[in-house]
């Protein structure tokens, strides 16, 4: 019991630091204040997103995800993502997620960001031509029906996404704070 205590107040802390330096970042005009130093570290773009990347020095696989009782139905072919080394969809307590494993910390946030930001958030491009990885596409978008008329508006199934050692995972949610929720419930469990 101890231990979940520390680790949420890790946690926690960690989120709080990550605001703070958000909320410092604001009102530059550089849209990405993140760093690959290995400390945490936040990364604002457009929408002031309070995003965790920490370098915590372990090295994640899908058997993390699957120790926190997800089902993993789909593994993705990564050949044409740059850096990965595998990559799944995965169900969470009726939550989708889309893990995205690299060789190392450095790889992940080097080679991974810009494509994990292109496929979440408001911003996101989730359908057409300039869709930048088409494996798994279909699976990163959500029909949202207007009541005007009948047919799909697709948005981004992932909110926003974080960055834990190698694995960026990105989490569903309709905006950015539900989808860091998300990946919270995720890691928390992962330890």
């Amino acid at each position: 019991m101890l231990d979940v205590v520390r680790r949420r107040s890790t946690i926690l802390a960690v989120l709080l630091s990550v605001t703070a330096l958000a909320l410092a970042a604001c009102g530059t005009d550089d849209g990405d204040s993140s760093s690959g130093d290995g400390g945490g570290s936040a990364s604002g773009g457009s929408d002031a997103s309070a995003r965790t990347v920490l370098d915590n020095g372990r090295t994640y696989t899908v058997e993390d995800i699957k120790s926190t009782g997800a089902k993993t139905p789909k593994q993705y072919d990564v050949a044409d993502l740059p850096g990965a080394v595998d990559a799944w969809n995965a169900l969470l307590s009726q939550k989708e997620y889309e893990a995205r494993f690299y060789a190392s910390h450095a790889d992940a946030v080097s080679m991974g960001t810009s494509w994990a930001e292109s496929v979440s958030g408001e911003d996101a491009v989730v359908v057409g031509d300039d869709v930048i990885w088409d494996e798994g596409a279909k699976d990163r978008r959500q029909c949202n029906r207007s009541v005007a008329h009948s047919g799909c508006n697709y948005t981004a199934r992932y909110g926003d996404f974080v960055i834990l050692g190698n694995m960026i995972l990105l989490c569903e949610g309709k905006d950015s704070e539900e989808a860091l929720n998300t990946c919270a419930a995720m890691t928390d469990l992962m330890g």
